[in-house]
């Protein structure tokens, strides 16, 4: 039977795991993507780790990651990896490999996952949002994934929220990872946290060792900086998810990412400010669900989906 390598690449950690033909999930690891400090290093790496998966039938490798052109299965001018504006991530895998390699925009890869795996199957038209270190969106329209022109659509991080903004790592002012992308997150805190009269628990941790995870767990116990932060983040993701409702008609929007472990908070929270936004004859059509797959890595399933059925549609 045979194995496919999946590999998932954030901003705040690289995921790789071999998967089966069945799509059971094997061996899974991950490393810190500070420490990769070139994508050759990391090309290194995972190929020491799987020098015996090489020897046991293993056929192909999928990759999700940011920014990916869908067109060249390059890595391009992506704001959370210091790797250079052009990562030739295919090349540098199959070269090194000498395994059949496809590489698909992250989010896609998380939707795939969810198409084939998660809460998705039965969908022809939906929505992934991945909340992490940076903002995605991965699209199932009409059964299909849509790429767009271009092939880099889903780009949602970077749409504009509030004009004149904060800078986002792309340099665009004011958009939507710049507020509720990890880093933006951090920024609203500390931004609260100067202007608040004290008796909130984030106040002791230093600026180095706050979270959203923490952040999101202080929301949860009526912390009143932490649930003022909550709601403005929750508030924007409503703003950006109800362009997608109201320009494409999807019913169903799965959020995943390392934010989404928060709790039910994150979910009742958007869906309170959702329906000030969407169109009153669509309030009661969208649903918003967290994904089923973030404790076993979506990310990795539709990556290694993706090495095994190419870019076919799915239905």
């Amino acid at each position: 039977m045979g194995k496919f390598l999946g590999i998932d690449i954030g901003g705040t950690n690289v995921s790789f795991g071999v998967v089966n033909e069945d799509f059971s999930m094997g061996i899974s690891e991950n490393i810190p993507t500070a420490d990769i400090k070139t994508p050759e290093e990391l090309v290194a790496k995972i190929h020491a780790r799987m020098k015996s998966e090489l020897k046991n039938g293993l056929e192909g490798i999928g990759i999700g990651a940011p920014s990916v052109n869908h067109q060249t299965q390059q890595i391009e001018y992506a704001p959370n990896l210091a790797w250079g504006d052009i990562v030739p991530v295919k090349d540098l895998f199959a070269s090194t490999f000498n395994l059949p390699v496809s590489v698909m925009n992250d989010a896609n890869a998380a939707a795939l996952g969810e198409k084939i795996f998660g809460g998705a199957k039965e969908l022809d038209n939906f929505a992934v949002v991945t909340l992490g270190t940076g903002v995605g969106l991965g699209l199932f329209l009409n059964g299909s994934l849509y790429y767009g022109n271009n092939g880099l659509a889903g780009e949602i991080g970077h749409v504009i929220i509030r004009r004149d903004g904060r800078e986002g790592k792309t340099g665009l002012l004011g958009s939507l990872e710049a507020y509720v992308g990890r880093d933006g997150i951090i920024e609203t805190a500390k931004e609260k946290l100067e202007f608040s009269s004290g008796g909130s628990v984030l106040q002791k941790f230093s600026p180095s060792d706050l979270t959203p995870q923490e952040i999101f767990l202080a929301a949860r116990k009526e912390d009143p900086v932490a649930i003022e932060v909550v709601d403005a983040v929750t508030n924007d993701l409503a703003y950006a998810l109800a362009m997608i409702v109201n320009i494409l008609d999807v019913g169903t929007i799965f959020l995943t990412g390392g934010i989404t472990r928060s709790g039910n908070i994150l979910k009742r929270k958007t869906e309170k400010y959702l329906k000030g936004y969407v169109l009153p004859n669509l309030r009661d059509k969208v649903e918003i669900r967290i994904s089923e797959l973030n404790e076993i890595n979506g990310g990795i399933l539709g990556a290694a989906a993706v090495a095994r059925t190419g870019f076919e549609t799915v239905k």
